[in-house]
């Protein structure tokens, strides 16, 4: 019996250190390429993913991280410093996130979706579907309007909902552990730019007819026929938000630095286990 209890005391004392979590550093960096986005000849999306992105824990929030079960790193411990500074110091980029944190090796499901973001908010003077907001003018036509239309108009106004942000920079990322390392990045960087909208300009175009042919077709089932519409095609150079999407799954080892970019952004990450 004695020895029965020995060999179970040994068998719990091995597998205790197999159960305990092992821990990883994460450390991101996120910049954008400092050029013209008409130079990128390369087809981009439209939307994203809001209701993912609104729902994610904000990487820059460090209450947010410790609320979600992750811990903030503090500067002393960053190991990507010297790329950080190489990439300010450069012309052609602008690094826009610096952060790192300390997660344990959970798979995909357990850990959180944290949100990246960063840069300016465009949500003045954009929509969400990257369309130039337009002042909608609410005051009455007529001067007669009663008090009561305008106190309506005020209060419709008032009711409207919040814009949400659009972040120059914003998106989510994931690391986690399935057998080895994964890290999901779906970002976009927005930007300002400009494309030809098309304005359709209906001209009168009357018809040709001889003097028989046009008593005819004026009184045909009792409707008047005065002329053709003809609709020409023009166009003006409208403002848009332009989003550049930054979609990557990449597999990693522990202690590896990764380098992930596309013609508009990119992204260093290193995994590393912790000490």
């Amino acid at each position: 019996m004695a020895k029965q209890s020995i060999w179970a005391l040994l068998l719990i004392a091995i597998s205790q250190p197999a159960l305990a979590k092992r821990l990883y550093d994460v450390e991101l960096i996120v910049f954008k390429r400092n050029q013209d986005p008409a130079s990128v000849q390369e087809s981009w999306p439209t939307q994203t993913d809001i209701q993912s992105v609104n729902r994610a824990v904000p990487v820059t929030n460090t209450t947010a991280l410790q609320n979600a079960g992750l811990t903030p790193l503090p500067r002393s411990q960053w190991q990507l410093t010297d790329a950080y500074n190489k990439l300010a110091n450069h012309a052609g980029f602008t690094p826009m996130v610096h952060v790192a944190w300390r997660q344990d090796d959970s798979g995909r499901a357990a850990l959180p979706l944290l949100r990246v973001s960063a840069g300016r908010d465009y949500s003045d003077r954009f929509n969400a579907d990257g369309t130039p907001i337009t002042a909608q003018p609410t005051a009455p036509t007529n001067a007669t309007a009663s008090h009561t239309e305008s106190q309506w108009e005020e209060q419709s106004l008032d009711t409207l909902p919040p814009r949400q942000p659009l972040y120059e920079l914003d998106g989510t990322l994931r690391v986690y552990v399935q057998h080895y390392l994964f890290v999901e990045a779906d970002m976009v960087l927005r930007e300002p730019s400009e494309r030809r909208a098309l304005v359709e300009d209906i001209i009168d175009m009357p018809l040709q007819t001889s003097d028989a042919q046009q008593g005819a077709a004026t009184n045909t089932n009792n409707v008047q026929v005065a002329g053709l519409e003809k609709v020409k095609k023009q166009y003006h150079i409208q403002r848009f938000l332009q989003p550049y999407a930054f979609t990557h799954k990449r597999r990693m080892r522990s202690g590896e630095t990764h380098y992930l970019d596309n013609p508009m952004m990119g992204m260093i990450i290193q995994v590393r286990k912790a000490n």
